[in-house]
């Protein structure tokens, strides 16, 4: 069971935010082991200046799933499948996947907990974005469930189909399950996530 301030880490999306959090969990002593691993990982998804300067940091996470969002049709392009691998199989090492999967449970474990924490983050983003909820070049806005439908697709088509057509269900299962559970609990009551496809 959480603390609160590592509940509340888990519910914020600024980086600047997560870090101050973190830090007050490490100062009050709570949970040692899993807060070094969390700072471990936080290092890791925030390693690179953001483009907007200053002390931003860009989120490595959602540059892996922004990457296979832009892969999706992979399948359909030319030399895509190996392209689509190849940019996402960096990206995965850049963010250490593999290596933190090594390293025992408790890493597994975080790391997941960082994944959902990057799908929760893009559905937010998306459904708050105006030019994501429109159509006509941005000119008319989406009834509310056709928006619900397109962020279902996207997350479906990203986190389920992306995986399959790459054949990286082994590298990227931990986004998929990540992506199916907060889809459940994002759209509580409409089934999993492919379920009506």
């Amino acid at each position: 069971m959480d603390t609160p301030t590592i509940t509340q880490y888990y519910r914020e999306s600024d980086p600047a935010r997560r870090l101050a959090l973190l830090n007050m969990s490490i100062e009050a002593g709570e949970e040692p082991e899993l807060n070094q691993i969390r700072r471990e990982l936080w290092d890791i998804r925030y390693q690179d200046p953001s483009e907007l300067g200053g002390d931003t940091r860009a989120d490595g996470l959602i540059a892996l799933w922004m990457l296979m969002e832009f892969n999706k049709d992979s399948g359909k392009r030319f030399m895509g499948v190996c392209g689509g691998r190849k940019e996402i199989m960096k990206q995965l090492n850049k963010m250490k996947f593999q290596e933190i999967c090594a390293k025992g449970k408790d890493y597994e474990e975080l790391l997941y907990r960082e994944c959902c924490h990057m799908v929760k983050t893009y559905m937010e983003l998306s459904e708050s974005d105006k030019a994501y909820n429109s159509t006509l070049f941005g000119i008319m806005k989406m009834s509310s469930e056709r928006a619900k439908d397109k962020l279902k697709a996207d997350i479906y088509d990203t986190a389920v189909v992306l995986p399959q057509t790459l054949k990286m269900e082994e590298e990227l299962g931990i986004v998929t399950r990540a992506a199916r559970e907060m889809y459940e609990l994002h759209f509580p009551g409409e089934g999993s996530l492919g379920a009506d496809r």
